[in-house]
């Protein structure tokens, strides 16, 4: 099997997209990548939207920019945003990005991507475990395009409110008898029309991981015996 962990670790949130279409071959992949997601119990309570018409993109964006923006303006109010970008030296560079973040134009990309997938996910009794399911799902689809070559993003702040939620699903056209349904993200696709040079800044392990309890960032040392290299259990599970 190929090295899963290279797939993870280059895979990068693309927003700016070529007007190419996806063949259908890959868009199949990737909602087959989700339909094989992890889900307690088996449950499976997804469904997903996939909207390649042009209109109905634009009515996204709109609302998109509409929801995202009222959200970044909230931040930039209590301070998040000017916290965030202050590592921008230059104050108008700084000040377009602000603008471009509170104005909610960094989530209209939903227009130029090719393809939008709607992901609605069930809230009936019992349904607890549906944030975690629609997650795993989610990432299965981003892992897949990127696999394929494909840019795709991830946005759930533009239908974070039940209000914008509810238009979303008005867009979408869900039935009324799908009430227990909600749209809890949705998904953009397409080929970057640039790829992104560098990858974002992660923690390293030794600030994240503690060992047998948290606060213990030294890893314990196994007794010899039960050292095994990985070159040996290689060799050992081909026997």
């Amino acid at each position: 099997m190929g090295d899963i962990l290279e797939i993870i670790s280059s895979r990068k949130s693309i927003r700016r997209f070529k007007p190419d279409p996806i063949p259908d071959e890959m868009l199949d992949k990737i909602l087959e990548a989700a339909r094989w997601a992890p889900t307690g119990e088996n449950y499976q309570p997804w469904r997903f939207v996939v909207i390649r018409d042009q209109e109905t993109r634009n009515k996204i964006g709109d609302l998109a920019k509409v929801g995202s923006g009222s959200r970044m303006t909230a931040w930039y109010c209590l301070g998040h945003m000017q916290e965030r970008f202050m590592k921008i030296e230059d104050p108008v560079k700084r000040a377009e990005v602000l603008r471009f973040m509170y104005s909610g134009e960094v989530s209209e990309f939903a227009k130029v991507a090719p393809v939008v997938i709607g992901v609605l996910g069930s809230l009936q009794v019992g349904s607890v475990d549906v944030p975690y399911d629609l997650s795993a799902a989610i990432e299965n689809m981003l892992l897949e395009a990127h696999s394929l070559g494909l840019g795709g993003c991830w946005v759930h702040g533009p239908v974070a409110s039940s209000r914008d939620a509810a238009k979303f699903k008005k867009i979408l056209k869900v039935p009324t008898e799908m009430s227990a349904y909600k749209v809890i993200a949705y998904l953009a696709f397409g080929w970057a029309l640039e790829q992104r040079r560098h990858p974002r800044p992660k923690l390293p392990l030794s600030e994240l991981v503690y060992w047998e309890e948290y606060g213990k960032t030294s890893r314990p040392k196994l007794p010899l015996e039960a050292i095994v290299s990985y070159e040996e259990f290689g060799k050992r599970e081909k026997k």
